[in-house]
């Protein structure tokens, strides 16, 4: 949602209750007020560790994937950026464990 006009209740009006609810939990909260990138990913890994564990899988899916993105078309940024995705690691637990384990491995290499 942070990267878009849409507001959630126009999701819920198209998708449903249930799919803006997993938008919800998985949209980050933090406001560039809110401080530097370290303490804005700090926020917005606070909520994400509140998910329920369905949205903690979407969310492993997409940290996959992004970070594959990430390293192959900007290697100096993926520095930051891996380090912050193994710090949201950290609190998606609950999400599916196979997806959890091939986030490990990745960010581990």
């Amino acid at each position: 949602m942070e990267d878009t006009p849409a507001t959630l209740d126009e999701v819920e009006r198209v998708f449903g209750f249930e799919v803006a609810s997993l938008v919800e939990m998985l949209t980050d909260v933090s406001r560039p007020g809110d401080g530097n990138r370290a303490t804005r990913k700090a926020i917005d890994r606070a909520h994400t560790a509140k998910a329920s564990p369905q949205a903690q899988t979407i969310k492993l899916a997409d940290l996959i994937d992004n970070s594959r993105s990430i390293v192959e078309r900007d290697p100096g940024f993926a520095k930051v950026y891996l380090k912050e995705k193994s710090l949201l690691l950290e609190v998606l637990q609950q999400g599916d464990p196979k997806l959890l384990t091939v986030a490990r491995k990745f960010l581990d290499n």
